[in-house]
């Protein structure tokens, strides 16, 4: 009797079907239009093109240079009065690239503006959404 079972069980995991990658296509360009925007703590949210945008904001160390760069990575100083670089990084629908959104004058004003920052720089800058929608496609 195991060994029917152990057979049994062998014939359906043969026969499962695997797993494939699932690609979520999105279609956000630059010059995609954005209607609403807004800030709340670390999380920024925005709609582009109909489609419901969620990021989060991130004050650190390393100056972008100018709007719209990207990094895959962002560094913090232990000093944290020199953490006052904003960038923004695009969680749903897909993911983005850190992208620098602003220099702030103070790591307290980094950390009390930069979600809106990212939410205002989504919605009116398209250098900011070029950053944002670069490593999506069709």
């Amino acid at each position: 009797m195991k060994k029917h079972l152990i057979i049994a069980g062998i014939i359906c995991a043969a026969s499962i079907p695997p797993a494939y990658a699932v690609t979520k296509c999105v279609k956000l360009t630059p010059s995609t239009t954005c209607t609403t925007s807004s800030g709340n703590g670390s999380n920024w949210s925005a709609t582009c093109g109909g489609i419901a945008i969620q990021g989060v904001a991130f004050c650190g160390y390393q100056d972008g240079g100018s709007e719209g760069k990207t990094s895959e990575n962002v560094t913090a100083s232990s000093t944290s009065n020199n953490n006052k670089y904003c960038w923004c990084k695009m969680v749903s629908p897909a993911v983005s690239p850190w992208v620098f959104g602003t220099p702030l004058t103070s790591a307290g004003l980094c950390a009390d503006n930069c979600a809106d920052q990212c939410a205002f720089r989504a919605r009116y800058s398209t250098a900011f959404r070029s950053g944002l929608f670069s490593g999506l496609s069709d």
